[in-house]
C-alpha cells in the first residue's frame, strides 16, 4: 500500500484538510485521478479512503473496480468485492461488480451466476446485471430464450442502456436468424452510444455476411478499429471483406497480418 508520504500529490495541503476529508471525498479524488490517467494517485486515494473507514463497503468496491478496470489486479479486485460484500451483505453492486469478474476472468460461471442472481434479487432495476446475466446464459449456457428475457428486461428497465440492444442484437442475428430485428438493435445500440466498437464490429459482420452491403460493411469495420485498435476479429473479417468483395488483396493481407499480431489464435490461412 503506497506510504502517506504520497498524499501531497493528491492536493491536500494543512493538517486543518486532513480533519475534514472524508472517505467520500477521497473516493472523489481516486474517480477523478482514475479518469485522467494518474493511477498511482487514484490508489493511494482509494487506500486512504479505506485507512479512514475500514468498514466502509463503499470504499472496498470502488477501490476493487479500480483494480480491475484500471490495473488489471483480479485477486486484488476480488479481495475488495468481498471485503465490501463482508461489510454490507445487502450491497447488490458489490455482488454484481464480483459476478462480472468471476464471468470474465475466473470462469466461474456457476459463483458469477449466484452473485448476478443475488445482485437482481437485492436491486432489480439495474438493467447492466440482466444483460451480464444474458451474457451467460447465452454465451455460456447456450439457453437462448432465457437470455433474450434478460435482455428484454434489461431495455425495458432502461430503453437508453446501449449494451443490451448490442447483445440482444447478435442474439437475433445469430440464434434467431432475426435480421431485421438485429439490425435495428445493432443500429438502437449505436445510437445511444457512439463509441461502442462491438456494435460497429456486430453490424458490420450482418451487413457483410446476411445484407450483401460490402460498402456499408466496409465503413462498419473501420469504425470499430478507429474505436479499439486492438480488435483483432474487426481487422480478421475486414481483410476477408477486402478480398472476397472489394479484390483488394494487398489491404486485405495486411488486415490479416495485423489481426494475427494482435490474436496469435486468429487463422494463419484464411479461407
Amino acid at each position: 500500500m503506497p506510504k502517506r508520504s504520497h498524499r501531497g500529490s493528491l492536493g491536500k495541503s494543512s493538517k486543518r484538510d486532513d480533519d475534514v476529508i472524508t472517505p467520500d471525498r477521497y473516493i472523489a479524488i481516486g474517480n477523478r485521478q482514475s479518469q485522467t490517467g494518474n493511477y498511482s494517485s487514484a490508489l493511494v486515494a482509494y487506500d486512504l479512503a479505506v485507512e479512514l473507514a475500514p468498514n466502509y463497503a463503499l470504499a472496498y468496491n470502488y477501490r476493487g473496480s479500480f483494480k480491475y478496470a484500471r490495473l488489471g489486479d483480479i485477486q486484488g479486485a476480488i479481495a475488495d468485492f468481498d471485503s465490501a460484500i463482508d461489510r454490507d451483505p445487502d450491497y447488490a453492486v458489490a455482488y454484481a461488480n464480483r459476478g462480472l469478474l468471476r464471468y470474465q476472468q475466473l470462469d466461474d460461471i456457476q459463483g458469477a451466476l449466484a452473485d448476478l442472481n443475488l445482485a437482481i434479487l437485492l436491486d432489480p432495476r439495474d438493467a447492466s446485471v440482466y444483460t451480464t446475466r444474458g451474457l451467460i446464459k447465452y454465451g455460456e449456457l447456450g439457453d437462448v430464450e432465457y437470455a433474450l428475457a434478460d435482455y428484454d428486461l434489461a431495455i425495458s428497465i432502461d430503453p437508453t442502456f446501449a449494451a443490451a440492444y448490442n447483445c440482444r442484437g447478435l442474439l437475433k442475428n445469430v440464434k434467431l436468424m432475426d435480421i431485421e430485428g438485429a439490425l435495428a438493435d445493432y443500429d438502437k445500440a449505436i445510437d445511444l452510444d457512439p463509441t461502442q466498437s462491438e456494435a460497429f464490429y456486430n453490424r458490420g459482420t450482418l451487413k457483410h455476411r446476411e445484407l450483401g452491403d460490402p460498402i456499408g460493411a466496409l465503413a462498419d469495420y473501420d469504425k470499430a478499429i478507429d474505436l479499439d485498435p486492438n480488435l483483432a476479429a474487426a481487422y480478421f473479417v475486414r481483410g476477408l471483406l477486402k478480398r472476397d468483395f472489394l479484390d483488394d488483396l494487398l489491404d486485405a493481407a495486411s488486415d490479416f497480418a495485423r489481426a494475427r499480431d494482435i490474436d496469435p489464435q486468429i487463422a494463419a490461412d484464411p479461407s
